[in-house]
């Protein structure tokens, strides 16, 4: 990462960090390698409005923007 963020490309949600990475929103959680279960998912389709539903928690985290990628209860959850 750069040694200068400017503060746009930072947004504290929840207790976590996230950067903004190439238009994403990433949490500083995330590492590509890591080898958690990953969920991928269209913004704004049917898929994500049923899993706002089912896991409520990940709207704080999705109202970031219509690209974000979150670490959540061991899974990464990427929305683009």
């Amino acid at each position: 990462m750069k040694e200068e963020l400017k503060s746009e490309a930072l947004r504290r949600v929840e207790g976590k960090t996230f950067y903004l990475i190439d238009n994403v929103w990433t949490d500083s959680e995330f590492k590509a390698d890591s080898g958690l279960p990953e969920t991928k998912i269209a913004f704004g389709s049917e898929e994500y409005f049923a899993l706002l539903k089912q896991v409520p928690k990940l709207g704080s985290f999705f109202a970031l923007g219509e690209r974000v990628v979150v670490v959540f209860e061991g899974r990464v959850y990427r929305v683009n």
